[in-house]
């Protein structure tokens, strides 16, 4: 396999990793669907494992990921959403990091 064809199959594995991250998280209800989702981490060094470190991260802290894209904020964003109207979040913690969330995407360039 020449090292272009390598290159193309891991961006493959990679795109497939992300699709399947993207829509778990899009349809996690709250915090505990989300967790499950960073437990299920792939191992180290494998494809997408950097969503699931990222989102390990926002989780812990809810801090936004320097690593993270625009569209991992954007899952990020909805589902804070999502857990402030389920009452899953202390009072104004939902519209702070709602607030932050909103600025890196609007200053995110990918």
């Amino acid at each position: 396999m020449s090292k272009n064809e390598r290159e193309a199959a891991c961006g493959r594995r990679e795109r497939e990793a992300w699709e399947g991250f993207r829509t778990r998280l899009a349809d996690a209800a709250g915090f505990k669907e989300a967790a499950e989702l960073a437990a299920d981490a792939p191992p180290p060094d494998a494809p997408g494992r950097r969503f699931y470190s990222n989102l390990t991260f926002f989780l812990q802290s809810f801090i936004v990921p320097g690593g993270s894209s625009r569209e991992e904020r954007g899952l990020y964003l909805a589902l804070v959403q999502r857990m402030d109207a389920a009452g899953q979040l202390r009072r104004g913690v939902g519209a702070r990091v709602a607030a932050e969330l909103q600025r890196s995407i609007a200053d995110a360039t990918t």
